[in-house]
């Protein structure tokens, strides 16, 4: 059975993170959680748990946003420039 093969059958119809363990060698077993780690990074899961652990300010990240806005547009204005 081919890789993308044992991919899809490990996946469960109707929940996106589930993962199912095709047979009882630890291989598979292995397999099983790589997949279901990846499905969850690729969901955002960890990265919503570790911002909701502690609370910030709306203010700050309206900040922040303000200043990764001003950085990005003074690189495309040089990069204008440039060209």
């Amino acid at each position: 059975m081919s890789k993308k093969a044992k991919q899809h059958k490990a996946t469960v119809p109707g929940n996106g993170l589930a993962v199912n363990v095709l047979g009882n060698s630890k291989e598979e077993l292995n397999q099983a959680l790589k997949t279901w780690k990846r499905k969850v990074k690729n969901a955002g899961v960890i990265e919503t748990c570790q911002e909701r652990r502690e609370f910030i300010k709306p203010s700050v990240i309206n900040r922040a946003k303000m200043i990764t806005a001003k950085f990005i547009q003074q690189v495309r204005d040089n990069r204008e420039k440039l060209y």
